[in-house]
């Protein structure tokens, strides 16, 4: 796999992009003023306001979707949110053609479009933004995103300022501005697509913002990072803790003055000890590739639901809706924003709880906590009698992008073990994907420093999701006693 963003990549802006970067300012600058009017309104009127949205995504659906007209077809237009039949990845992406709601969108062009990394932030039919989810519920999606939806994100990540943990002000404005994402590079991923965007659109922004990609080796990701020396930090608690952890450790030398955290669930452990170790707050956000901004943290360290443009419904084993309080089996989630890809009472797959009390930031929007991926950092042995620390997430991106995996469970049973389950009725495809992640997981190792050769086995058994959570751990280990999720 060719990594499109080595270390320190710069983006070079485009005119084009510029115009479509002052268009998008614009009518992110309109929802933003919408947004705040609506913080200074009612209960009431947010409500009516929310209830509108809700109206107009779903006649929309109906009229323009063929998909969601089959769906809902034994449904009255009359029919409320709730009392309409949920949906899940792999049915909507089995049906995409139908799904989306301009024609012009055919899947084959978006899949040709997504397979070349080149093209990363690049506006689909000059117009929309596409970016591919991973499997960790079943078949991997692609989402495409209109102007209008864009805007919304950008407004929602703009409002949430005022209720933030607080930050040096300089981190934002004033004295030197240097901003790094860590993350999984290999594809189209919704993070790096909107980073890539925004620094394509604004050049100005562009020329303080850097990518460093997880893939690289852990000692190759610090020099980069430590070069660079970033005033801000957005990556996934996974990382933010092992960086945190190679800051205690010497290996590495930053004075971060923001740390974003997103991607994955943030346990107040793994809080406290970033922020202690960087000496800043870590300001948290929770989405998914099909609803980008779900919720925002406050200085209070509490998810507040943006539900002027969310609909999230927590949910039982048998979709019955389940009171605050209750964590949910599953989590029904509705983005209001995005209307050439409806999303409306999707299987999202998180357990989510939502919070009974009001929260002591003053803000009024309901707070909610997440049980989301809780993948291991898996340890090999390396030269000189050390080891080498492996992301999960870089693995996943691995068995991806090179080896075309989606659904599977990766377990490291040893320092040089490892075990692949592999989600196939066919036995000989499953023979084949295992012998492409055998290379692929070859090449990946070798590059970070492994020093011995990894054994890796084919397991007979399927992947199993956790019991909890109802999400698959796609890498685990069991070296230091850690039990198996299914269990």
């Amino acid at each position: 796999m060719t990594d499109p963003f080595p270390p320190g990549t710069f983006f070079a802006p485009d005119p084009l992009d510029w115009w479509r970067g002052g268009c998008e300012w614009v009518r992110c600058s309109a929802r933003l003023q919408e947004l705040w009017a609506e913080r200074l309104g009612s209960a009431e009127s947010r409500r009516d306001k929310r209830d509108a949205r809700v109206a107009s995504l779903l006649a929309h659906a109906r009229s323009r979707s063929r998909f969601f007209a089959r769906h809902w077809s034994g449904t009255s237009p009359a029919t409320p949110l709730h009392a309409l039949p949920p949906v899940a990845r792999d049915e909507l992406m089995a049906h995409f053609d139908d799904w989306v709601t301009d024609p012009g969108i055919r899947l084959d062009d978006v899949r040709r479009f997504v397979a070349d990394p080149s093209r990363i932030g690049e506006a689909f039919l000059g117009r929309y933004a596409v970016w591919t989810s991973s499997g960790t519920t079943g078949v991997p999606g692609i989402y495409v995103q209109d102007e209008d939806a864009l805007a919304t994100y950008g407004a929602l990540l703009g409002a949430q300022a005022d209720f933030a943990p607080t930050i040096d002000p300089r981190s934002v404005m004033g004295g030197p501005l240097r901003l790094a994402l860590v993350a999984a590079t290999g594809g189209h991923f919704a993070g790096v697509v909107w980073w890539q965007r925004l620094c394509r659109m604004y050049p100005l922004l562009g020329a303080h913002a850097r990518i460093f990609s997880i893939l690289e080796p852990l000692d190759a990701l610090c020099e980069a990072l430590d070069e660079w020396s970033p005033t801000s930090i957005a990556s996934y608690p996974t990382v933010l803790a092992q960086l945190a952890a190679e800051q205690r450790a010497g290996r590495l030398r930053l004075a971060p003055r923001t740390l974003l955290s997103g991607g994955e669930a943030l346990c107040e452990t793994e809080r406290s000890a970033i922020e202690e170790t960087f000496g800043c707050s870590v300001v948290e956000d929770y989405g998914a590739s099909e609803c980008m901004n779900i919720a925002h943290g406050c200085r209070a360290h509490r998810l507040h639901l943006n539900e002027s443009w969310v609909v999230l419904e927590p949910v039982d084993e048998r979709m019955k809706p389940l009171p605050p309080g209750e964590p949910s089996f599953t989590v029904l989630v509705t983005n209001l924003a995005n209307h050439v890809q409806p999303i409306v009472r999707y299987d999202l797959g998180d357990s989510v709880t939502i919070d009974a009390g009001p929260c002591d930031c003053g803000d009024e929007r309901p707070t909610l906590r997440v049980s989301g991926r809780a993948d291991d950092v898996l340890e090999f042995d390396a030269h000189h009698g050390e080891f080498v620390r492996v992301l999960p997430l870089a693995i996943e991106t691995v068995l991806e992008e090179d080896s075309g995996l989606s659904r599977f469970q990766l377990t490291q049973t040893a320092r040089d073990e490892l075990r692949l389950r592999i989600d196939s009725g066919d036995s000989h495809e499953r023979r084949r994907a295992f012998e492409r992640a055998q290379q692929a997981l070859a090449r990946f190792l070798a590059k970070q420093g492994v020093a011995n050769p990894v054994r890796l086995h084919l397991d007979d058994e399927a992947p199993q999701v956790d019991r909890a959570s109802g999400k698959l751990r796609r890498i685990r280990s069991r070296t230091a006693g850690g039990a198996d999720p299914s269990a």
